[in-house]
This record gives C-alpha cells, sequence and structure tokens, in this order.
C-alpha cells in the first residue's frame, strides 16, 4: 500500500472499501465549501470515481487517516496541491502536518519545477497552511466553486523547488555520521579524498590526477535539488567530510566511496545503510542496483553485508584506468533491505 506517515496521520491511496467513508467527509457543506470541484450535496459517482488511483505521471491524492479515522483528503495534481479536512479536525494542524509531507513526496518524485495552490477568498485556514509552508503569493483570479455554484476570486500561491530546498535542507544522521548535500567550500576537502588513486580507479566518473577546478566541477553537477541524480558528503563527528554517496541513473543505483584513513571503522556499511533508508522512503523506490569492480572485494563486502544480492556482470571504463575492467552487478530490493536491516 502506498502510504506516507507523519508524527500523528497516515496518507495513503484510496481504495474502493472508502466509498462510505469518503461519501460522509464530502457530504458536510463546510467541508466542501472552499473546494472548486466538489458538489453539494455530492455525487456518488464522483466520489467513486475518486476512489480510483490518479495516474501516477499526474501526481497523486489520497485520504488522510488518525488511526481509523478519515480527517480528510490531500493530493497533487499536475503540480497543484489541494486539500480538505472534516470539521471535527480543523485547528489541530493537521493539513500542515501532512502537507509538508506530500509536498516533499511532490517534489521527490516529479520534476515540477513550483508547486501551486488557489484559495477562494474567505478561506483564511487555507491561506495560513500555505503560508506556512513557504508558499507566496503570485497573483489573483477567478474560479468556479461547484458547491457554492458560482465562480469566486482566488488568491494563487507557489513554492518554487529552490525555496523548498533552501527551507528543508536534507540532513541525514547516524551514531556517527551526518550526511549532507555538499557546498563549495567542501571542494577543497572532496578533491584531497577523491585524488587518491585507489579510490579513482574504483570509479567511473573520477580522473586522477583530479585538479581542484575538476573537483569543485564534480559536486557542482551532482548537487541535490531533489530528485536522483546527486552526491552527499559524508561527515564525521568533528565536522570532517570523510566520504561520498549518491543516487542515480536508469536503473537507479547507489554509488559510494570512504577516505582510504577511515576504512575499516564500518562507517561505509552505516553511511549507506541509512541513505538508503532514506532513500527507498523519499522515492518510493522498489529496488536499487550497485556496481563494484571486480578488483575491489571490500565495496563487494560492504553491499553483500547491507543484502545486495549479486545479478550478473559487465564491463566498466573508469576515467582513472587505461582499460576497461570487469564489474559485477547488484540488486537490492526494499523487502531485502528491511529484512537486512
Amino acid at each position: 500500500m502506498d502510504e506516507l506517515r507523519t508524527a500523528r496521520l497516515r496518507w495513503r491511496l484510496p481504495a474502493p472499501g472508502d466509498f462510505d467513508a469518503y461519501l460522509r467527509l464530502v457530504s458536510d457543506f463546510e467541508v466542501v465549501k472552499w473546494t472548486a470541484t466538489w458538489p453539494h450535496p455530492p455525487d456518488a459517482e464522483l466520489v467513486r470515481r475518486r476512489c480510483d488511483p490518479v495516474p501516477p505521471a499526474q501526481g497523486f491524492a489520497g485520504l488522510i487517516w488518525r488511526q481509523d479515522v478519515l480527517v480528510g483528503a490531500m493530493g497533487l495534481i499536475d503540480g497543484e496541491i489541494g486539500f480538505a479536512l472534516a470539521c471535527d479536525h480543523w485547528n489541530r494542524g493537521y493539513a500542515t502536518e501532512m502537507a509538508a509531507g506530500l509536498v516533499a513526496r511532490a517534489f521527490h518524485r516529479h520534476d515540477w519545477s513550483q508547486i501551486k495552490a488557489s484559495v477562494f477568498d474567505g478561506n483564511t485556514a487555507s491561506a495560513r497552511v500555505l503560508e506556512k509552508l513557504g508558499f507566496a503569493e503570485t497573483g489573483r483570479g477567478e474560479h468556479a466553486n461547484a458547491a457554492q455554484r458560482r465562480t469566486l476570486p482566488i488568491t494563487q500561491f507557489a513554492l518554487c523547488r529552490a525555496r523548498w530546498l533552501a527551507q528543508n535542507p536534507l540532513r541525514i544522521e547516524t551514531a556517527r555520521l551526518l550526511i549532507r548535500p555538499y557546498t563549495p567550500a567542501d571542494a577543497p576537502a572532496f578533491r584531497a579524498i577523491a585524488n587518491h588513486e585507489s579510490i579513482a580507479r574504483m570509479m567511473a566518473s573520477l580522473p586522477h590526477p583530479l585538479s581542484q577546478a575538476q573537483a569543485a566541477n564534480w559536486i557542482a553537477t551532482r548537487a541535490y535539488r531533489g530528485q536522483p541524480g546527486f552526491c552527499l558528503g559524508v561527515f564525521a563527528g568533528d565536522g570532517a567530510l570523510i566520504g561520498n554517496l549518491g543516487i542515480g541513473g536508469d536503473p537507479v543505483s547507489t554509488m559510494y566511496f570512504l577516505d582510504p584513513r577511515h576504512w575499516g571503522n564500518g562507517y561505509a556499511t552505516e553511511a549507506i545503510r541509512a541513505f538508503l533508508g532514506w532513500a527507498f522512503a523519499a522515492y518510493g523506490l522498489g529496488e536499487i542496483a550497485a556496481g563494484a569492480m571486480a578488483d575491489n572485494p571490500a565495496s563487494q563486502r560492504v553491499l553483500e553485508k547491507l543484502g545486495f544480492r549479486r545479478t550478473g556482470a559487465g564491463r566498466c571504463k573508469s576515467l582513472a584506468r587505461l582499460e576497461e575492467t570487469r564489474e559485477y552487478l547488484y540488486r537490492l530490493t526494499r523487502t531485502q533491505f528491511e529484512a537486512a536491516t
């Protein structure tokens, strides 16, 4: 079941068995009067259609539950968020709590540059929710309101990806490590590690020797922007950069390397386990691939310790080697990962 959990709530895709509870929710005029498309009294056939999943390319829409009680509905379709909450659950922060999680899901799983919203004049509660999330007003307009059966003025809002990233910095913490996006100031420390020939030879995209300009460009072109296709720095408790990991490609694959001075301390396993747990949840992935060169038994052991299973072998070209080399291919399903952890 595709779902998202917050501290107090659970959002999941609707199912045919939700019809009765959904119909009760949208039968309350106070719930639907500020929505654009819900008529009042409700149309039972419309409720049935909305119990069907939205095509994934369009976005997602689902129901919000507090234990076994239906709290409301919320979704993001074609880059626009909409929500409605049962009156008994107003003024508890539920809309803000769940919207924060679903906005993150949207930016992680869709390439939308911004998320939009429209609020009818008079709906101050929804406007406050959007403002708490960082949405800014972008304009004014008018829109039909099905429940009130008339056209009403609206305020338009938007939250751009860059602002969301700034307000929600990625930090993955373990007992000993911090994993976060690089900043330009990290380039010298990155070069000092990546310039080790023993590391570059095990990577496809690191030349050797590595200049300072190449190091800065390498991390800049792999900056975290929400979707797969980025690398992150692994930092020790004292703030020193000790490694790198990332995810991207098709199929979605992970990669990593660690400063040779810190080999043998379990840091790679600790960092990758935390990162994969975050990635599986953030991107809704069913599996993640990886590769390890045949002459890199240490990386093979790390992958196998994490639950990866070897699926075959291929040839890999490294910028730090003259010749192609044999590479072992691995795959880790979400089920295998959860069983191993």
